[in-house]
């Protein structure tokens, strides 16, 4: 019986340190995935399954910002750009029309004009319990 728990032990050791230094990436995985979410839903998930539509762009037509002009270029750009450190996550785009539509900004065209919010990221009690599920399954096979 020593043996098996000395071996858990070595074990947990030995796991924790990785896991540790990998939740940073696994919280980038599931924000990443949070957006895509987003952008499938066209709304924002501020509190789990609860979603805030976006507005649509004109009368009868769709809110959606994957246009066919874009390929979803939007959707895709913060895979590339979103960053880690050892301790965070940064969420970021480098097309400058992404925060005028996640904020909903005023926009330059036509001069005034204010862009309706079509948020994508930002705080979010549904993004948190996202990364502390997973956080926790992990956590849980290391310990079991």
């Amino acid at each position: 019986m020593a043996n098996n728990f000395q071996r858990k032990i070595q074990e947990i050791t030995r796991r924790v340190p990785q896991f540790i230094k990998d939740l940073p990436r696994i919280a980038k995985v599931e924000g990443l995935q949070f957006i895509a979410d987003n952008f499938k839903r066209q709304g924002f998930e501020k509190k789990p399954g609860s979603y805030d539509k976006w507005k649509k762009k004109k009368q009868g037509r769709k809110p959606t910002l994957i246009g066919e002009n874009r390929g979803g270029a939007m959707r895709r750009s913060w895979q590339g750009d979103t960053t880690t450190t050892e301790h965070a996550v940064e969420f970021t785009s480098a097309l400058p029309y992404t925060e005028v539509h996640n904020e909903g900004l005023r926009a330059g065209r036509p001069p005034g004009f204010d862009m309706p919010q079509r948020q994508m990221i930002g705080p979010s009690d549904a993004l948190f319990k996202r990364i502390q599920d997973k956080f926790n399954r992990m956590a849980k096979e290391i310990f079991e």
